[in-house]
């Protein structure tokens, strides 16, 4: 129990409990660890657990009909809970995307039962959840945007950028996951912004200039 009480304490919220509420709320918490590349929940699945990660990353998807196209709705990181599962538990609905894991991860899964008892027993708790939907709301909100209204060289640029690096470990096809477009158009891209001076393209990673 004390390793969990200290895993845990990754969550703001979790600081925020009595110590009593603490281990009332570790020990309804299943411990889960899975390989990257995992499947955790299917699009369209009626989810049973919430899952709060506590290391590794785990992205959200969303897929056309005929699974032609898929769309990133968000990645969940470590000392975050996932929204999509937790609207699915909660509303007893399916859920709107798939999760897969990024890496290997290390979480916790609470069951629909504990959920609702510990949301309606800790106010912390449930100010939580509720600001988890405000959070991804406006994540959700600014990948529309760049989705509609930014150029995708940007889009890309922003992307490399954002990770703070001169280079980049990633695949054409994992950028173009990211983007949420194909490989071959993430790669004619890349090419242009090469004979502009902007990138060199590795093998495996790409070099800011």
């Amino acid at each position: 129990m004390n390793k969990k009480l200290e895993e845990l304490k990754i969550y703001p919220f979790f600081l925020a409990l009595s110590q009593e509420e603490q281990e009332r709320f570790a020990s309804f918490l299943k411990p889960i660890t899975l390989p990257k590349e995992t499947i955790i929940h299917y699009q369209g699945d009626v989810c049973k657990d919430v899952l709060l990660l506590v290391e590794g990353e785990v992205r959200i998807y969303t897929q056309a009909d005929d699974f032609s196209e898929e769309v990133t709705l968000y990645s969940l990181k470590a000392g975050e809970q996932c929204l999509v599962n937790t609207a699915s538990v909660l509303s007893h609905s399916k859920s709107i995307g798939t999760a897969v894991t990024v890496t290997d991860i290390k979480a916790y899964a609470l069951n629909e039962k504990e959920l609702e008892l510990f949301m309606s027993d800790s106010p912390i708790y449930q100010q939580y959840v509720m600001s988890l939907y405000s959070k991804k709301m406006v994540e959700l909100t600014m990948a529309i945007q760049r989705i509609k209204f930014q150029n995708l060289d940007e889009r890309i640029m922003d992307f490399l950028f954002d990770n703070e690096r001169k280079t980049v470990s990633i695949t054409h096809s994992k950028l173009a996951e990211n983007m949420n477009t194909s490989r071959s158009v993430v790669s004619r891209v890349l090419k242009k912004l090469e004979e502009k001076g902007e990138v060199v393209l590795h093998r495996g990673y790409i070099e800011l200039l």
